[in-house]
Formats: C-alpha cells, sequence, structure tokens
C-alpha cells in the first residue's frame, strides 16, 4: 500500500479549489516563475480547464501558490502541469495538490495516473517517487529552452489512493 506523506502543520492555511478565470493573473505569476514547468501561458491554461480538462489551484493565507492541470483519458489521468511559487515551494503546496488530483482520479474511475518531468528537476522527481509514481519511459529532448529529455512516470491507483 502506497501512504502519501505527511503533510506538515505549517500547511494549516492551504485551501485547494478548482481554477477560475479570475485567477489568470495569479497563475501568469506562477508559471513565469516555473521554467521547469511546462510552457503555458494563463489564458491557454484557462482555455484547457475550461475545454474539459482538470485544474486545480493552492491557496496560501489568501495568496495563489500553486496551479495542477490535467487531462482524463479512458480510465487514466495525465498530470499536464504543476506548478508553485518560488517562495512556496517545499511547504507541501505540491502535495496538497496531487493529493487533490488524487482523490479526484479515484473518485472519476481512473486506474493509472500518468505525468512527465525534466530529467533535471530532482525535487519533482522526488515528490513523484514519495506519492508512488514509478518510472516508465523517457522523451529525448522533448522539452526546449533549454532542450532536455522528459522523463515518464506512471501509478496505478488502488482504494488507499
Amino acid at each position: 500500500m502506497i501512504v502519501p506523506p505527511r503533510l506538515s502543520n505549517e500547511l494549516q492555511g492551504v485551501i485547494v479549489r478548482d481554477l477560475r478565470i479570475e485567477d489568470r493573473l495569479a497563475i501568469g505569476k506562477i508559471l513565469a516563475e516555473s521554467p521547469e514547468a511546462a510552457r503555458w501561458s494563463a489564458d491557454s491554461l484557462l482555455e484547457a480547464a475550461s475545454g474539459g480538462m482538470r485544474a486545480w489551484v493552492a491557496e496560501l493565507n489568501g495568496e495563489m501558490s500553486g496551479v495542477l492541470v490535467g487531462r482524463m483519458a479512458a480510465d487514466e489521468f495525465e498530470i499536464l502541469n504543476l506548478a508553485v511559487l518560488r517562495a512556496h515551494r517545499r511547504q507541501g503546496i505540491a502535495s496538497r495538490l496531487l493529493d487533490a488530483a488524487l482523490r479526484w482520479s479515484r473518485g472519476a474511475g481512473t486506474k493509472r495516473m500518468l505525468l512527465e518531468v525534466r530529467a533535471s528537476n530532482q525535487a519533482a522527481i522526488g515528490l513523484y517517487a514519495r506519492y508512488g509514481f514509478i518510472a516508465c519511459g523517457r522523451r529525448k529532448q522533448y522539452y526546449r529552452n533549454p532542450p532536455e529529455d522528459a522523463l515518464l512516470f506512471a501509478r496505478t491507483l488502488n482504494e488507499e489512493f
């Protein structure tokens, strides 16, 4: 059984909710600070979220701190983008967003979650490993600016998550 990491008490002020149109400027700031995340504009992210994809944001004490966007295809959920403000990294924001995506996916009948990450993004790789994601492939030179391989990860969902 995979048990997600315990969240610290410093996250008591975190609220995770669905992305809204009025989040556009704050999302733009998060994405501008996150060159390791997928290069989406805030407008394209909002358009994707309104077009059938799922998107959550995390607020820490009223400040927009992170965003996660994904899509369902058959019985799989693919995380397309996950980004957190630099000042709020390593505080569990990404964990809270992943928890929301996992809960939603389980309720939607998802059997497997997928994602890709820059090969150099050790912090993200460590987070995904703690959540039971397993490396299952590599896409050569997938990312641009700078060019870099993408590592593919997957996780089978069960009743515990």
